[in-house]
Formats: C-alpha cells, sequence, structure tokens
C-alpha cells in the first residue's frame, strides 16, 4: 500500500500529470453519462406507440365509415 502511495505521490508532483489525470476523468465522466442518456433516450423511444398518431384512418378501417375532416360529417361506407 506504501508503494502504491508513493506512486501516486510521484506522479503529481508535475502540473502536467495533474492536467492528464484531470483530462481522463472528465473524460471518462462524459462518456458514463453518454451512454446513461442513450440509454435513457432508447427508453423513452420505446414507449411511443405510433399507431395513435393516424386516428383518422385506423376509426374509418375499424368502423367502415368515411370521416371528412373538413366539415365533421361521417358517412358509412360498404365494403
Amino acid at each position: 500500500m506504501e508503494e502504491f502511495t508513493k506512486i501516486i505521490k510521484n506522479l503529481f508532483r508535475e502540473k502536467i500529470n495533474i492536467v492528464i489525470a484531470l483530462l481522463v476523468t472528465i473524460l471518462a465522466v462524459n462518456i458514463f453519462e453518454f451512454k446513461y442518456n442513450t440509454d435513457n433516450y432508447i427508453k423513452i423511444n420505446k414507449k411511443v406507440d405510433f399507431r395513435y398518431f393516424n386516428l383518422n384512418r385506423s376509426l374509418e378501417d375499424i368502423h367502415n365509415i368515411e370521416i371528412n375532416t373538413l366539415n365533421g360529417e361521417i358517412k358509412n361506407t360498404k365494403h
């Protein structure tokens, strides 16, 4: 354990080594944060159910009707 502390002390005696260690630490934190954020983004995208964004066509197909979106008229269609 004493050897490890001596190595660390010798490593941080020069300012360039401190700067390199800080840059590596910042890079590691950024990589971890990016990975965490992309995982959350993928989970959010999986929750979106895109079938609800096309309700006019779906309702027309399900109920065999035609919806006029300009004036709101509903007409029965026979297939």
